[in-house]
């Protein structure tokens, strides 16, 4: 009885998060709990070039990263089932209805295999920017594995030249961070 509530308790932490770990604060209140997450961080150099990204958007059209040069872009790695992408939808589209005018372009990575799922999400909450998604399950997708996500949602600001310039967590996170930088979009 006992292990089969230890498994049970390890299940439900294991599954509640969108990362592949937990931060260790369980022991820590909750007030000051302040989770590392430096652990997630890609093992991308800032100030270098991305990887090549190819992708179907939610269409079928087939969407390049290349397609972007010139161009400061927001890479948006997420998936609908998350439940942190979920909830930083709202200030994602915040920041979109900031910087989105101003020229920065907005490109969302759907680490989702039912793109029916998907397709009703983008509706349901009125996704303005381009979405791509292969359908590819996010631990066994290439495109995961090429820029080294290991938690979602994970966002990463390219310079026109597709460097690397900062990787984030959430959209407030992205917001302090375009706030302090004296970018020109256009």
């Amino acid at each position: 009885m006992k292990r089969t509530a230890l498994l049970l308790l390890v299940t439900v932490l294991a599954v509640a998060g969108c990362g592949k770990k937990q931060p260790a604060s369980a022991e820590i209140p909750a007030a000051e709990a302040t989770p590392d997450m430096s652990q997630y961080m890609p093992n991308l150099e800032i100030g270098q070039p991305v990887p090549a990204l190819e992708a179907p958007d939610i269409a079928g059209n087939p969407v390049s990263l290349a397609d972007f040069r010139g161009k400061y872009v927001l890479l948006d790695f997420w998936a609908t089932w998350c439940r942190d992408c979920r909830a930083d939808m709202p200030a994602m589209k915040s920041l979109y209805d900031t910087y989105g005018p101003k020229g920065l372009e907005f490109l969302g990575v759907s680490f989702d295999t039912d793109l029916q799922s998907l397709l009703d999400y983008g509706l349901e909450n009125e996704i303005p920017w381009l979405v791509v998604c292969n359908q590819v399950a996010w631990k066994e997708n290439p495109v995961s594995a090429a820029f080294d996500i290991h938690w979602i949602p994970t966002l990463m600001l390219l310079d026109p030249e597709g460097r690397l310039l900062e990787v984030c967590f959430t959209a407030d996170e992205m917001k302090k961070a375009l706030e302090t930088r004296a970018l020109k979009f256009d």
